[in-house]
């Protein structure tokens, strides 16, 4: 506060300037100026005014509790000091990221002020960004889980359900077809790269095979692959593939790039994927685990794996060879949909994927088309044969009668 003088044009003025901040949120501040006041007397009155003024204006702010930017930051904190298993700490800076880049018209206004009609600005400005409907999707499921959070926190106040709650996100006009690879062309990528001894040939094996992410893969080590006894292995004369399980892979770890360290799965917990007897046959007689220490990695280190060019490898390889070109994570999605579409229980896919969510696995069901496998079968309109003969009429017996 300061009510002080200043000279313009030779004549003598007094400026009233008032500057609070809140007591229990000092970046809650209000500050205003009156110049051009011709006395002191009525500078002092001026200056009571605008105190009990703006003394009140800032107690209703206060009333209705932070900016949204406060929110955001809090929540943030709150993750850090208090770690769970739900969230990894990329998911978190994820989270924090896409909040201030696509709600930044907002970052500075009180939450509570927020409603449903700003929601739906905001949400206009993604689509006209061309983000899909999914993008859309988690936008609002991470606004509503931020929001109710600050209200569960009593740091939102006078509002009881976040702006987006109810909001209806149309789906895309044209929805665009998930990347994925047939069987075939599956087996033309391991075909094609075992021909030209592609380096990474081993790696897109094991992610087809066992439905890892990434990350997953990177850190499988020998010891985490459980075999049968030797007695029973695969001898080198027999055919090398059979029906007999050999065991499993105990997936418990996964590589951050981002971090450029080893943590835990995304799920947050370790999983068994079985191993079938033809990559079994591939682990034992191609990268020849038997031979290594249990704590040599299972597949081959490569320095654009550790800095996440995975996807980039595999998009190459595809377009050299006219293959569908698809990233990393796409070879999970086929080892997902191949399983289901032979009959696997979708519940059976979750648990050796590591997945909680049943939507996910929905879109799974729906590439591998499990549900309207057959349903056209009871469907009969094309004549047969004997029916068209039955109104064929003979010339012999027409010529007779």
């Amino acid at each position: 506060m300061a009510v002080s003088k200043y000279e313009k044009n030779g004549q003598i003025f007094w400026r009233v300037y008032i500057d609070l901040r809140g007591r229990k949120n000092s970046r809650t501040r209000i500050q205003k100026r009156i110049n051009g006041i011709t006395s002191e007397r009525e500078a002092r009155t001026e200056e009571k005014r605008l105190l009990r003024e703006l003394t009140e204006r800032i107690s209703g702010l206060e009333a209705k509790g932070v900016r949204w930017i406060d929110v955001i930051e809090r929540w943030v904190r709150q993750q850090e000091l208090y770690p769970t298993q739900r969230l990894a700490a990329t998911t978190i800076q994820d989270y924090e990221a896409v909040l201030r880049n696509w709600t930044k018209p907002w970052l500075e206004r009180m939450a509570a002020d927020l409603n449903r009609g700003d929601a739906r600005e905001i949400f206009r400005q993604v689509e006209d960004a061309g983000r899909s409907a999914r993008f859309r999707r988690g936008l609002k499921y991470t606004i509503n889980m931020v929001y109710c959070w600050g209200i569960e926190e009593r740091i939102i106040n006078g509002v009881h359900q976040s702006p987006v709650f109810g909001l209806e996100i149309e789906p895309d006009r044209e929805e665009k077809r998930p990347e994925i690879l047939t069987i075939v062309e599956i087996r033309t990528l391991l075909r094609k790269a075992k021909e030209q001894k592609h380096p990474w040939y081993p790696i897109w094996v094991g992610a087809i095979f066992t439905g890892c992410r990434s990350g997953e893969l990177h850190q499988l080590k020998r010891s985490d692959l459980e075999v049968i006894p030797r007695e029973l292995a695969i001898e080198e004369d027999q055919k090398p593939f059979d029906k007999r399980r050999y065991g499993f892979l105990r997936v418990r770890r996964s590589w951050n790039t981002r971090a450029k360290q080893a943590g835990p799965t995304k799920a947050g917990y370790w999983r068994n994927v079985p191993v079938s007897s033809e990559f079994y046959w591939f682990l034992i007689h191609e990268l020849r685990v038997e031979e290594r220490k249990p704590e040599d990695y299972l597949f081959p280190r490569f320095s654009d794996w550790n800095k996440g060019e995975q996807a980039r490898i595999l998009r190459g390889f595809c377009i050299a060879n006219r293959i569908p070109s698809v990233k990393f994570h796409a070879l999970r999605a086929c080892f997902a949909t191949q399983l289901i579409s032979t009959g696997i229980p979708a519940t059976v896919v979750m648990k050796i994927c590591g997945w909680r969510d049943l939507k996910t696995m929905q879109r799974y069901i729906r590439l591998a088309g499990i549900d309207e496998a057959g349903a056209t079968e009871t469907l009969r309109f094309i004549p047969t044969e004997e029916a068209v003969m039955e109104k064929v009429v003979s010339m012999y017996d027409h010529r007779k009668k």
